[in-house]
């Protein structure tokens, strides 16, 4: 069951604290060390608080009233996902210079498989993970929890045992006495259901479900439960996946207090589009289907679809196919709550197959301009240069500091 080996395989688990509060904090200094909420673009719900906030008992989805009512002088920030998105870049770069090995299990969590490269940095991979924080922290200022152990359900358990800004090391000879110290109830992948069901299986602890009959857990919890048990058990099952799958689709949404102003409805699917097709350039895809979404106050959503002959990631070439979908669905006695742009049939760049006539809907002129923006907004943050809806549905032109693009007017 367990190795003698304390790392027959070295699993980290890099997660980083209150991330979305700390870019905020990393972003503007002045916030350090104060009590900051991170709410929704609607601005009335929180999504993370940061760890000076959480000591008042402030959680996540906590109306913003309330929170304030616990700590009068917490700071409101709305959240920026560009930004985020950003950081989220530069945390799995420098992840990257210590192994290839990378699985990005979310905006603000990765796996990597260390195993095997102490004698290239000539440290243990206690020392390796310690350097990895530290690295972190001075680049990006932001602070991160690590667990590094021989399984990916050991790593990510040890990386939240202890919070924030911390390392916790699990050898295979330390799993049993580790995992005495966690209630079933906090292991991932055990929900409330799981545990409930567990509990009429006498089945208490967490040394009860890695000590359990694996038939047994495996006929209660499919597969899924099996391959659990066995990685809890020290056993490397659930490999670290460095290969990222083609998505079903993409989906950018945002949420706003209700309007009928059809000039604001439709720079937001603008900003929909724009984040929704840099995520597609990001992962080096490209849409044949585009769906455009309005929701409104009643929670009624209305969808308006753009079917294209070939795939597609720069968002200039579908602007006026997207004012006819938004007008399509728009109704001016409606008030809307959200907007959203959802790309699907989507495909690698490199998969694409050529056509016999040039795509009509990419130019060259467009694939480089893209290029160059992106560039552009990875060094300097998301939105320093933007497609630009302005307040005037007959326009279609970039916006920018010392940008001219005449053959875009």
């Amino acid at each position: 069951m367990f190795h003698k080996n304390s790392f027959p395989n070295a699993i980290a688990h890099i997660d980083c604290n209150a991330f979305f509060a700390s870019v905020e904090q990393a972003y503007d200094p002045s916030l350090k060390g104060k009590p900051v909420l991170v709410t929704g673009l609607g601005g009335h719900m929180i999504i993370t608080a940061s760890y000076e906030a959480r000591k008042f008992n402030i959680k996540t989805g906590m109306p913003i009233w309330e929170a304030k009512k616990l700590c009068p002088k917490a700071v409101t920030v709305k959240s920026n996902f560009q930004r985020y998105l950003l950081f989220n870049r530069n945390f799995i770069e420098i992840l990257k210079n210590y192994t290839p090995d990378v699985e990005e299990a979310s905006i603000d969590e990765a796996y990597l498989n260390l195993t095997g490269i102490r004698r290239l940095f000539r440290k243990s991979y206690s020392e390796i993970c310690l350097d990895i924080k530290n690295k972190i922290k001075s680049k990006l200022g932001i602070t991160v929890s690590i667990g590094l152990s021989v399984s990916k359900a050991l790593a990510k358990t040890a990386s939240n045992y202890q919070k924030p800004d911390a390392l916790t090391v699990v050898p295979a000879k330390d799993i049993i006495n580790f995992l005495e110290k966690i209630p079933l109830k906090d292991i991932k992948g055990i929900g409330h259901n799981t545990y409930a069901l567990l509990i009429k299986k006498n089945i208490h602890t967490t040394l009860d479900f890695i000590n359990c009959n694996p038939n047994l857990i495996k006929k209660w919890l499919g597969k899924t439960g099996w391959d659990l048990q066995a990685d809890l058990r020290g056993e490397y099952i659930r490999k670290v996946n460095t290969q990222i799958q083609i998505p079903k689709s993409l989906a950018r949404t945002r949420s706003f207090t209700t309007t009928q102003d059809q000039n604001f409805l439709y720079k937001e699917i603008i900003q929909n589009l724009s984040l929704a097709f840099w995520n597609l350039r990001k992962r080096k895809l490209k849409t044949k289907l585009i769906f455009l979404m309005l929701r409104d106050k009643n929670y009624h959503t209305y969808y308006s679809k753009i079917i294209l002959p070939e795939g597609i990631n720069s968002e200039i070439s579908i602007l006026k196919l997207l004012k006819q979908a938004f007008l399509n669905i728009y109704k001016d006695h409606l008030s809307y709550r959200s907007t959203g742009i959802i790309t699907t049939l989507l495909e690698y760049e490199d998969f694409i197959q050529p056509s016999l006539f040039s795509n009509p809907f990419e130019s060259d002129k467009q694939i480089s301009l893209f290029q160059n923006i992106d560039h552009i907004n990875q060094k300097y943050g998301y939105q320093n240069i933007e497609i630009a809806s302005g307040h005037e549905f007959n326009r279609n032109t970039i916006k920018g500091t010392q940008l001219n693009l005449p053959y875009l007017q």
